[in-house]
């Protein structure tokens, strides 16, 4: 049958192929079906969590300004709290 999709031949390590396995039988699809959707959601992540060079660059200028002796380390509770109470004045206002 003839498909407008491209296709590639890859080689998988056996645990990789026993988890493309096990994933096509419990949802009742082709491995390669199987295959596809498993790179579809691991490149989806990729993007998600990719910063550019130039964010990246950003950042490390910012880490480096607030990394100073006596900076004030925060718990993400700590900062959860501070963001609310610091949101919660603002729409005050």
């Amino acid at each position: 049958m003839a498909t407008t999709k491209e296709r590639i031949l890859i080689t998988l390590s056996p645990s990789m192929a026993r988890s493309i396995n096990a994933i096509a039988k419990r949802e009742k699809m082709p491995r390669a079906t199987a295959a596809a959707q498993v790179i579809r959601v691991g490149l989806h992540e990729l993007e998600e969590d990719d910063l550019t060079v130039a964010e990246e660059r950003e950042l490390a200028k910012i880490v480096r300004a607030r990394d100073v002796p006596g900076a004030v380390y925060l718990t993400s509770d700590e900062a959860d709290a501070l963001f609310r109470k610091l949101h919660n004045e603002r729409v005050a206002r």
